[in-house]
């Protein structure tokens, strides 16, 4: 690719952070970020840290980023790396400059994947509208998996039937609002992670920095144990009048947990729909889905899951196979 001297790539270096948030601000104007967000997001992850690459004009200022941070996977028995992409943005004084590949997102992700990704993690996934699909597919080397598996129910028409503090202690479950997670978290993961085949390392460590450590949005964690055994967790955020089921990994031993769940979480807010992503699989968390009555409908933003293969070939192939993900594989949450 031709270079162009009127524009300088290269990696991250500290002092970097105020041109960054100025041009997501100039780029997102109706979103708000802070230093402490991309601090926790790409400089505070378990995993690895600063994998953003930056364009600067003449001038020296910031006018393009592709960026994205390291998680941890398991497919079956494999350990993985991939990058989750987010923060992908521009300047507006740059949109015109290049066509397809010669652009300056277009340069700007090849500077990323040169730098942070051949040879180092497995796959970069990501989450984009149809008007980023089209270019991811066409110059960036993405594959176009499926589009985002929105599931909801409405509220108003089909309202959620609260559970007694009697019922539930009558048949063993009891809920706790998470504010910590510890080895006990590591162990259900290493549980139940065969039941889900492809996932996010959901650990101590990665819910602790995804959900409990992130500065600047309230989460609601809450776990439920059957007869004193951990059989699950979820996590939640408040959205207008929607209620986000963000994440969740339940035992597929105890396929009520989640209905028991969702009856002692949902009747506690006034909100009038719950909603989240969760794909077709595993099978039989589609089917406890189905009997709470979830309908899959078109996501309200027409996102599609993207991957872009790395040192793991068919990676898309394998996502669309068993990938399990949430709202919360995603940068949106």
């Amino acid at each position: 690719m031709p270079v162009d001297p009127r524009f300088t790539l290269r990696a991250f270096r500290t002092g970097d952070e105020e041109q960054i948030l100025q041009l997501f601000h100039r780029a997102f104007p109706h979103a708000s970020r802070d230093v402490e967000h991309f601090r926790w997001e790409y400089q505070r992850n378990p995993y690895g840290n600063e994998r953003i690459a930056l364009t600067f004009d003449e001038s020296g200022q910031l006018v393009a980023q592709y960026a994205g941070y390291p998680v941890a996977m398991v497919d079956e028995s494999c350990e993985l790396l991939a990058n989750q992409i987010g923060d992908i943005m521009t300047d507006r004084s740059v949109r015109q400059v290049g066509r397809g590949p010669t652009s300056i997102l277009a340069r700007t992700a090849q500077h990323f994947y040169d730098t942070f990704c051949r040879g180092k993690v497995a796959f970069n996934y990501g989450f984009t509208t149809d008007s980023h699909r089209q270019l991811s597919v066409r110059f960036l080397g993405s594959d176009a998996v499926e589009p985002a598996p929105y599931r909801v129910r409405d509220l108003a028409r089909n309202p959620i039937e609260p559970i007694t503090r009697r019922e539930r202690l009558l048949r063993g479950w009891r809920l706790e609002l998470v504010k910590d997670v510890g080895p006990e978290f590591d162990d259900f993961f290493a549980r139940v992670a065969p039941a889900y085949r492809f996932l996010a390392r959901r650990d101590a460590r990665y819910l602790r920095w995804r959900y409990i450590e992130c500065p600047d949005v309230s989460y609601v964690i809450v776990a439920i144990r059957k007869w004193r055994r951990l059989a699950g967790w979820s996590v939640f955020g408040v959205r207008g009048t929607r209620l986000a089921w963000g994440d969740a990994l339940f035992d597929p031993r105890y396929p009520n947990a989640a209905e028991v769940l969702l009856r002692h979480v949902v009747p506690n807010y006034p909100v009038d729909c719950i909603d989240g992503w969760f794909p077709a699989r595993p099978e039989w968390f589609d089917r406890v889905l189905h009997a709470m009555q979830f309908e899959s409908k078109p996501d309200p933003q027409d996102l599609s899951l993207m991957c872009v293969p790395f040192d793991l070939a068919d990676a898309s192939a394998r996502i669309a196979d068993r990938f399990y993900y949430t709202f919360g594989d995603s940068d949106l949450f």
